[in-house]
């Protein structure tokens, strides 16, 4: 078993597809990888970062998606042999995704409020 740490704000469905006929995309294999880093839950506790623990079989079937090796290359997955405090794992990875939800210090720097331009930082 291995388990994979995520830093992503959403739940991501990680699907590996093959040509069926007339070229018609069908999917064969799917993963979901538990989301909602800096998203408070019911309790009002807002994580760092999610572990999902996975199979040799879908690690496998991880390893085959793009859409996989990006996060994992941008620094939102990490893959780890042991089980480990999700938040402590967080720390040494990317925090945030452009879905996160904006935060007090989105609107501050150091000379004070920014100005609103409609972007993200």
């Amino acid at each position: 078993m291995a388990h994979v740490f995520c830093t992503l704000s959403n739940d991501q469905l990680y699907t590996n597809y093959e040509q069926g006929a007339g070229g018609v995309s069908i999917p064969t294999e799917k993963v979901l990888i538990k989301g909602g880093a800096g998203i408070a839950n019911k309790r009002l506790i807002t994580p760092l970062g999610v572990a999902t623990e996975v199979d040799d079989k879908q690690l496998a079937v991880l390893h085959n998606n793009q859409d996989f090796l990006l996060h994992k290359k941008a620094g939102h997955i990490i893959i780890r042999d042991k089980k480990a405090d999700p938040d402590k794992v967080a720390t040494d990875m990317q925090q945030r995704d452009k879905s996160a939800p904006l935060t007090d210090a989105d609107y501050l720097d150091e000379n004070g409020p920014k100005v609103s331009t409609g972007e993200r930082a």
